[in-house]
């Protein structure tokens, strides 16, 4: 009787610590899925303003512009046509991959007040 006891009680502790690893290694991969998306390059267009107005990226990143206004904005190049979005609706993104150092200037054609620049390194 001792033995049977002894065998299941060890079984519960075997099963119980692969329940422990299994939920400690999903909680590690949920952490670093959460850190991939808090470190994109991700700029909100609200209050009429880009913010941040500035953003420094390496070549190959990607940048998202999220319209968080009820007002239609776009996002288009200061200088040749880089940036050159749809009248973006609130809650529309815009994005684009930069594959060249440089500095990219822009603005809503919109409301042309509204500027932002892009610093690839």
């Amino acid at each position: 009787m001792k033995k049977s006891v002894m065998i299941i009680a060890l079984v519960i502790i075997v099963i119980a610590a692969g329940i422990y690893f299994n939920f400690r290694s999903l909680s590690n991969t949920n952490e670093l899925q959460t850190q991939n998306i808090q470190s994109s390059d991700n700029i909100e267009i609200k209050g009429f303003a880009f913010s941040p107005d500035t953003l420094t990226i390496n070549v190959g990143d990607t940048v998202t512009w999220t319209n968080m206004d009820s007002a239609k904005h776009t996002i288009t190049s200061d200088s040749g046509s880089e940036l050159d979005s749809e009248l973006l609706s609130k809650n529309q993104i815009y994005s684009h991959t930069f594959n060249t150092k440089g500095t990219y200037d822009y603005h809503c054609s919109v409301h042309t007040s509204m500027t932002g620049n892009i610093i690839v390194e």
